[in-house]
């Protein structure tokens, strides 16, 4: 007599931000219990949405009105580590700034990518779209030169920002807001510290307040340090997106750079709650919509550090799940041979940890993270090395957007927020 088939536990996660974008399922022994830890998530708000933000500012006047008798503003946005819907927002900024008389072609797009690499006309067209590379000037901060001394901070930290940033009579921060594990979230004061700081200033920052952050804390040195800094440059004005769990638009705020960014704050934090049952055999978190290079993995350990008990047994596995488009990335700071060089994260407290990653290989690694790290190229093989670890069956929970994940507790409430 044959016996039933029993069907194989699936989960589905998002890979290849910026690039190939997909959902994958991921396929699990039988027997095992598989459990997807969302998060609560929202509807994309649409043009609608977006022009209703733009009509009503957070602490200041609308842009049209700040923009009446400036005649060359800098919109600073981030690059393809970040999932900001550049496309969605700058033309927006630029229509806002229009009818306050300031034509696109006076205006200059930089693209803010602190101390990773400037991005191709492939990259630009991703992040901002044709028409905004046809309407207006569009460049790369370079942290290594054209930066200037404005002052030094609380805390010592030089601020020295990019020169053309500085020229602009208005200045505006195009982001987003999702968790970080130096500022508390991303978005705001950030983009401009690190964003478009000098590799000097970025260094001190990283290696002062920086150290000091967690995920979810928006009242963090590093995020006041960044504020600080934005007060000393007059930025006059953020837009700031909270994304869906597929780079949509859960919501918008824009206006004063702290008052806006706090509540674009409130706004994430309902967005991103996750509810998750602890100590699980097997944790698998997605870094996506950060997956695009490897040098992005830390930021996948948000629900880790935000849940209100262990996620994994001592004992247990964790895996990060990423496309890595672009393999192992670049970072003048904490890349190889750099001056903050860090090894990855070959290890938890008492934990396994394995990387699958279908786009990078072991060359790319330097010798010393290579040794240290399991990484897999195929799910299958992922699979395998847990089955061996935990043999038949297993609990596993999978947070399919962990980078943008904070765990608030059990289902149906139980943790604390």
């Amino acid at each position: 007599m044959t016996g039933a088939l029993v069907e194989a536990p699936t989960a589905r996660i998002r890979l290849g931000a910026w690039y190939d974008d997909r959902e994958v399922e991921l396929s699990f022994p039988p027997g095992w219990e598989v459990e997807t830890c969302a998060p609560a998530g929202a509807q994309d708000i649409g043009a609608p949405g977006i022009a209703e933000a733009f009509a009503h500012p957070v602490g200041t006047a609308q842009l049209r009105q700040l923009a009446r008798g400036r005649h060359a503003p800098c919109v600073v946005v981030d690059d393809l580590t970040r999932p900001t819907p550049g496309r969605r927002l700058v033309p927006r900024v630029l229509d806002e700034l229009e009818a306050a008389g300031i034509p696109a072609a006076d205006v200059h797009v930089l693209v803010g990518v602190a101390n990773h690499r400037p991005l191709t006309r492939e990259d630009l067209v991703k992040k901002l779209g044709p028409e905004v590379l046809a309407r207006c000037r569009v460049s790369s901060h370079f942290s290594w030169a054209g930066c200037q001394p404005i002052g030094v901070t609380a805390r010592g930290t030089p601020v020295e920002l990019n020169a053309e940033f500085l020229r602009a009579d208005l200045r505006i921060l195009v982001g987003s807001i999702i968790p970080h594990a130096a500022t508390g979230f991303s978005g705001g004061a950030k983009l401009l510290m690190p964003g478009v700081a000098s590799i000097a200033s970025a260094e001190a920052f990283h290696r002062g307040s920086a150290r000091e952050g967690d995920f979810g804390n928006e009242q963090s040195p590093a995020r006041l340090e960044a504020e600080e800094a934005a007060a000393m440059a007059r930025v006059d004005f953020i837009v700031n997106s909270i994304p869906t769990p597929d780079m949509g638009v859960a919501g918008l705020v824009v206006g004063d750079v702290v008052g806006a960014h706090r509540a674009g704050v409130d706004i994430a934090r309902q967005v991103f709650a996750t509810s998750a049952v602890p100590l699980a055999d097997v944790c698998v978190l997605s870094l996506y919509p950060k997956d695009s290079e490897f040098l992005q993995h830390v930021t996948a350990f948000a629900p880790y550090r935000t849940a209100p008990e262990p996620l994994v047994r001592r004992g247990g596995s964790v895996v990060v799940a990423l496309a890595g488009s672009e393999g192992l990335g670049f970072h003048s700071l904490f890349g190889p041979g750099m001056a903050m060089a860090a090894p990855a994260a070959t290890q938890l407290s008492g934990r396994g940890l394995a990387f699958f990653c279908p786009n990078l290989e072991r060359g790319e690694l330097a010798p010393e993270v290579a040794a240290g790290t399991v990484l897999f190229d195929r799910w299958v093989e992922t699979v395998a090395w847990l089955v061996d670890r935990h043999g038949r069956p297993a609990r596993v929970s999978v947070f399919p957007c962990a980078t943008m994940q904070l765990v608030t507790g059990r289902p149906g409430g139980g943790g604390s927020d």
